[in-house]
């Protein structure tokens, strides 16, 4: 389940990337967006959610902000219960692995 919400996690993040470059190509002002590609791209971004208000299109703004919260939560709900069950990778030199491991063996095999 740990990875499930990983996963849903990193998906939001990528289309919420999407959402970022659909606001940065309107900003283009020779892109025509009834061109088919670009159309299909501001339409899956949900530009066309809410109406332009004097011009200035603030449908992103809200979507945006539902996906980091959303994103922000799924990370919490990681933290909290599938963090601690994840292994970790150990760095440590070649002299912490012998002071750690080797010594701990020779302490056992010499009791």
């Amino acid at each position: 389940m740990g990875k499930f919400i990983l996963f849903l996690d990193r998906l939001i993040n990528l289309y919420l990337y999407f959402v970022v470059m659909a606001c940065f190509m309107s900003l283009v002002p020779n892109l025509n967006p009834d061109f088919p590609l670009f159309h299909c791209i501001f339409k899956l971004a949900g530009f066309y959610l809410i109406p332009p208000i004097v011009g200035i299109n603030i449908s992103p703004m809200p979507q945006m902000m539902i996906l980091v919260l959303t994103s922000m939560g799924l990370r919490k709900l990681y933290v909290k219960f599938y963090a601690k069950n994840e292994p970790r990778i150990l760095i440590m030199s070649q002299e912490e692995f012998e002071k750690k491991f080797i010594n701990k063996e020779d302490n056992k095999n010499g009791d």
